[in-house]
């Protein structure tokens, strides 16, 4: 079980960068998760944006599609309202390289703080509880977007996590709102995306 804080207006920098300091050879998905629920009181914010670290990761086409599935464990408790966060040991056990991951966090780390220092409580009903929930419901779509086969479909859903991270976190309701921006995007370059999959089959059945 790791337990989900009250949200407040700390920092998603200050939660991530402890992660920088460690020294062990590999970190697994529950020392990332356990890491940034122990800083402070950042709540639901700081574990999104750990999840989208694996996703964001230089890795072989399809290893996204596995590494989001903790994601999609994650976001359904987050609409259920739990206190605590549960992830099955198997997932828990996740290991990435540190120096892997302690690159990606340097370069992720400049443009969170530089958002966040914009960032400002506003919009609040929109990372209140139930603006959580919702949140949580985009974010289990998010989880299902990543999970699918669907070339270069990544990046969108992975930045719409970002904002809703870091809007949950400052309690910054034009952060979620971008959030919600960035997922109508994906869906958008989704639906492009499918629809020349099936002209394109279809063009191929009339020739063949």
């Amino acid at each position: 079980m790791h337990r989900a804080p009250e949200l407040a207006a700390q920092s998603v920098a200050d939660s991530l960068r402890p992660l920088l300091r460690s020294r062990k050879a590999r970190l697994t998905l529950g020392d990332l998760v356990t890491g940034v629920v122990g800083e402070g009181d950042g709540g639901l914010g700081p574990v999104l944006f750990v999840m989208i670290l694996p996703v964001l990761l230089p890795l072989p086409p399809g290893v996204s599609m596995v590494l989001a599935l903790p994601l999609l464990v994650v976001a359904p408790q987050i609409v259920a309202g739990r206190q605590r966060l549960w992830l099955p040991k198997m997932l828990a056990r996740w290991s990435l390289k540190r120096t892997t991951l302690v690159k990606q966090l340097r370069r992720i780390l400049p443009l969170t703080e530089r958002i966040e220092t914009v960032a400002r409580p506003r919009l609040t009903f929109l990372t209140d509880a139930i603006g959580v929930r919702l949140v949580g419901l985009a974010c289990t779509l998010i989880a299902l977007v990543l999970i699918l086969p669907i070339p270069f479909a990544n990046l969108l859903p992975a930045l719409a996590l970002g904002a809703f991270s870091l809007g949950l976190t400052r309690k910054d309701g034009l952060l979620v709102l971008a959030g919600y921006g960035l997922l109508a995007a994906a869906a958008a370059v989704i639906a492009l995306e499918v629809h020349g999959f099936v002209l394109a089959v279809r063009y191929l059945r009339a020739i063949f």
